[in-house]
């Protein structure tokens, strides 16, 4: 349940610096298929969308970020603030504006507690939201639980995200990204020889690899080879000849989208890619990873933890129109940006359902609680909050294909057959949760 230590966080941190050299992720910056939304600024329907902005006594709000160290999953809360910038532009919760920042953890458990700890001692933050630490949610959750804070997590990574009783996350993480490419593999008929690639990092690479495997013990799968690398690895070809030994038919990639990328150009440059469908987590689902890895990846396949960036719907829609109206032109449109505006949004509603005379960390914190249901075209299946020691309501995701250097639905969702959700599933069941 622990996050990766400080050690391997700055393993961690050089290893991605070092392949985002050869693959450097590119935001959409609007204008693209993938990117932009329709609709203008005065007809964005946020909160209240009274088109009249919130002058009251501001609501504190905030969150904790992996924003630098060599990790940027700055994407959600710049996602959650475009959101709530439009809130405020249109009545706020109920006359009040919502007071949103975020704060960067660079990487260190050390100082994502520290964080955690000035929220929890500030009575003035009555939550949080869009959350997106790639380390700390283990330290920031003893910290929360001791002050009966809450959030509303945008992207959740090591298991302790999804083990932690203050933190929700609205995306599926690493497990259920990488268990569902196995199941679609699967249902394929292409999972006669597995190969596992991740990162040796404890709680999170260690985490999902053991997922693979259970999942593949309890399904009768063949899983020919397992590797979790350092994160500071750069030399790929023993990564390739290994798989290439295997007799492998099939690849499941567990790394960050530029260490995928660089692992991707090394298996191009031995023209090693053969009859075996390589895939990769959600981590690989951006807008610019098809044109980043080029025309010798067409078919190539990503988990997507939640509705693809250019699909139809109507809260696609609302955040692609929020980000181009109240975001940077360089912030990322992608699944994580996806998430901490739906963060974002189902706080919105859940506060307005409150006395905006008493808003309080108390009151936000049954509100909060209290989200169940909650329905999204982003999503597919509804978000759920409630009191317990472990929260990954999102457990149905879709895959995707590159056809043309763009991701293309591939499936619809796909739910979870991860042996680990058993408790998850019959708590759900007792809650009367829709399926």
């Amino acid at each position: 349940m622990s996050a990766i230590t400080a050690k391997s966080a700055l393993a961690l941190a050089t290893g991605i610096l070092l392949a985002a050299t050869l693959s450097a992720c590119v935001a959409d910056e609007g204008g693209g298929a993938n990117a932009g939304g329709n609709t203008s600024k005065d007809e964005l329907q946020c909160g209240l969308a009274t088109g009249e902005p919130a002058t009251g006594d501001p609501i504190k709000v905030g969150a904790i970020a992996t924003a630098s160290g060599g990790v940027d999953f700055s994407s959600a809360p710049k996602a959650a603030a475009a959101y709530f910038d439009c809130v405020n532009e249109n009545g706020g919760i109920n006359g009040r504006p919502i007071d949103y920042s975020y704060q960067d953890d660079a990487l260190d458990p050390t100082k994502t507690a520290q964080l955690a700890a000035g929220y929890a001692a500030d009575d003035s933050v009555v939550g949080l939201v869009g959350d997106a630490t790639f380390i700390g949610c283990d330290v920031a959750n003893a910290e929360y639980a001791k002050a009966d804070l809450y959030s509303i997590t945008g992207v959740g990574v090591p298991q302790a995200c999804f083990t932690s009783s203050n933190i929700a996350p609205v995306n599926a993480g690493p497990r259920q990204s990488a268990i569902q490419l196995l199941q679609w593999l699967e249902q394929e008929g292409k999972a006669d020889a597995v190969f596992q690639v991740g990162l040796n990092t404890q709680g999170n690479g260690d985490w999902v690899a053991a997922g693979i495997l259970e999942y593949a013990e309890a399904n009768g799968i063949n899983i020919v080879g397992t590797e979790l690398t350092d994160p500071t690895e750069t030399n790929w070809l023993p990564l390739i000849q290994k798989i290439k030994d295997s007799g492998a038919t099939s690849v499941i990639i567990v790394d960050p989208g530029p260490i995928t990328a660089a692992i991707l150009a090394a298996v191009e440059q031995q023209d090693a890619r053969g009859d075996i469908i390589w895939t990769c987590t959600a981590s690989c689902y951006d807008a610019q990873f098809g044109s980043q890895i080029g025309a010798y990846w067409e078919g190539f396949v990503a988990n997507s933890e939640l509705q693809l960036v250019d699909a139809d719907g109507e809260d696609n829609e609302l955040w692609k129109s929020v980000m181009d109206a109240y975001a940077a032109g360089d912030a990322p449109r992608d699944t994580f940006s996806q998430a901490g505006f739906l963060a974002a949004k189902m706080f919105t509603t859940a506060v307005l359902e409150l006395d905006p005379e008493n808003i309080t960390r108390e009151s936000v914190s049954q509100a909060m609680l209290g989200i169940k249901n909650a329905e999204s075209d982003l999503l597919c299946r509804p978000w759920y909050y409630g009191e317990a020691d472990e929260h990954n309501a999102n457990h149905s995701t879709r895959t995707a294909e590159i056809t043309d250097g763009v991701f293309t639905k591939l499936t619809d969702c796909i739910d979870s057959g991860d042996p680990a959700l058993a408790s998850i599933l019959e708590n759900e069941q007792s809650l009367g949760l829709v399926g």
